[in-house]
């Protein structure tokens, strides 16, 4: 019984601490984490001062409101994690969204 233990033991260990990770799904390039980062750094220059701050504005002057200035980094979050796990297509769905949001609305011509 006491080998049988042992070998339970073992198998736990490796299951918990991992024999090898799966390989991932797609990794992210270096155009991805650039774009990643851009996104950040464009984020970070937007900052909610206020609890009920209503609106943000950019560099550029472009306006945002507070509510989506934390979902782009809460998505910009979820897109790093991604990253890390080597889920690419997540990542780059969620970089989009953000560029989405990020883009400034069209002028209309005269």
């Amino acid at each position: 019984m006491k080998n049988g233990y042992r070998w339970l033991t073992a198998i736990s260990a490796l299951a918990i601490f991992g024999a090898g990770e799966a390989a991932p799904a797609a990794e992210c390039d270096g155009a991805l984490t650039r774009s990643l980062q851009d996104a950040g750094q464009r984020l970070a220059h937007m900052q909610v001062t206020k609890p009920g701050q209503a609106r943000v504005f950019a560099s550029d002057g472009t306006e945002y409101s507070a509510a989506a200035v934390r979902r782009m980094r809460a998505q910009l979050g979820l897109a790093e994690r991604a990253c890390d796990r080597g889920d690419a297509r997540a990542a780059s769905g969620l970089l989009d969204a953000i560029k989405e949001t990020l883009r400034p609305p069209a002028t209309p011509a005269i």
